[in-house]
C-alpha cells in the first residue's frame, strides 16, 4: 500500500483574495473580483501534497454556509477529506493586495466556539483510523473551545502507533502542544524566544536540550530571509533561502511543511527532506494572491538549490 499522509485542520477557513487600485482609510475600497480557496494550516498542507501527487487526506471541523463552500472547494482541487460537522459557521479570511504600493492587507478572524463532542469526535476520529497513515501533520491555530493541549493529545494517539508526527502551530498551542512529543517542530524566530520563555531557558541551546528530552526529534529553525536550520541530535545543518521574486507569502509556511512531509514519505533523510520544504515555500512566496506551489516549479527550484 503506497504511503499516506493525514491532515489535521482545526480551525480552517475560506480564503478570499483580491486586489484594489488604493486600500484608503475611512473610504469604500472598490475591490476586484475576489478569488476563493480552502484554507487553514492543515487543509493548505493537503492541497500542497495533492498537488506534489502524494496521497493525503484532510480531516476538519466546519459548518454553516462557508464550511459547505470549504468542503466544495476541496471538492473542486481533488483534494481527498474528511469533514467533522460543527454547529458553529466555518470563518472566512480576507487579503487585499493595494496595487498602488504592492503591499498586502492580511485579515485574520478567530473561529467558531467548538463543542466538546465536537473537538472529541476528531480525535475518535483520528484514533480509529490511525493505521491507515504512515505521516500525521497538526497544524494550525485551535478554535476557541479546543483545549490548548489538543495537539499534545493526537501527539499521544500518533506516536504511540508509531506514526511519524509533525507540528506546526504557534503560542499556547505549540507549547502545549510539545508535551507528548513530535518527529518534527517548525518554529519561527519569535516562537522560538517564545518556547525559551515558556521553559524558563536562558540559551538556545539550553531549549534545544529541553527539547530533546521532551522526545522532539527534529528542529526546524525557520528564519525568512535569514535562511533555516535543522536541529537534531546529528548536529545542525543551515540552508539559505533561494533568490526569488516575492510576490506573496500566504500559505508560504503551509507549502514547506508539504515538502517536508513530500520528502519524508519518499524516504529522504530529514536534511534533504527540509530543502525540499524550503523548495515548496519558494515557489509559493512565488505565486500571486492564496495560490500555493506548482510541482514542476518545485522540482526546478530543488534541482538548483539541493542538487537533485
Amino acid at each position: 500500500m503506497s504511503k499516506r499522509v493525514l491532515t489535521i485542520t482545526m480551525n480552517p477557513a475560506v480564503d478570499v483574495n483580491s486586489m484594489a487600485d488604493e486600500v484608503m482609510t475611512n473610504q469604500k475600497v472598490r475591490c476586484e473580483k475576489p478569488d476563493y480557496d480552502p484554507g487553514g494550516g492543515g487543509i493548505n498542507v493537503a492541497r500542497v501534497l495533492t498537488r506534489l501527487e502524494a496521497q493525503a487526506n484532510a480531516i476538519y471541523l466546519a459548518g454553516g454556509i462557508a464550511g459547505g463552500l470549504l468542503t466544495y472547494l476541496l471538492d473542486s482541487e481533488k483534494v481527498p477529506h474528511e469533514q467533522i460537522e460543527i454547529s458553529g459557521m466555518t470563518r472566512e479570511n480576507t487579503s487585499v493586495i493595494d496595487k498602488k504600493t504592492g503591499e498586502q492587507y492580511r485579515f485574520v478572524f478567530p473561529g467558531p466556539e467548538i463543542q466538546e463532542a465536537e473537538w472529541k469526535e476528531a480525535l475518535k476520529w483520528i484514533e480509529k483510523n490511525i493505521d491507515d497513515y504512515n505521516i500525521v501533520v497538526g497544524s494550525g491555530s485551535l478554535p476557541p473551545g479546543v483545549p490548548t493541549d489538543f495537539y499534545s493529545r493526537v501527539a499521544k494517539l500518533v506516536l504511540e502507533n508509531d506514526k511519524a508526527y509533525i507540528l506546526d502551530t504557534s503560542g499556547d498551542f505549540l507549547v502545549e502542544g510539545l508535551k507528548n512529543g513530535a518527529t518534527f517542530i517548525k518554529p519561527n524566530q519569535e516562537e522560538f524566544e517564545q518556547l525559551k520563555e515558556q521553559t524558563g531557558s536562558t540559551t538556545k541551546d539550553e531549549l534545544i536540550q529541553k527539547l530533546f528530552e521532551s522526545n522532539i526529534e527534529n528542529i526546524v529553525h525557520t528564519m525568512g530571509k535569514v535562511g533555516t536550520i535543522l536541529i537534531n541530535k546529528e548536529g545542525k545543518k543551515e540552508f539559505k533561502p533561494p533568490e526569488i521574486e516575492v510576490n506573496s507569502s500566504i500559505g508560504a509556511g503551509d507549502s514547506f511543511v508539504g515538502g517536508l512531509v513530500f520528502g519524508l514519505l519518499n524516504e529522504m533523510k530529514a536534511q534533504d527532506a527540509v530543502c525540499y520544504g524550503i523548495s515548496a515555500a519558494a515557489s509559493t512566496l512565488k505565486s500571486a494572491g492564496t495560490d500555493l506551489c506548482e510541482l514542476k516549479d518545485v522540482q526546478a527550484i530543488h534541482a538548483e538549490l539541493c542538487g537533485s
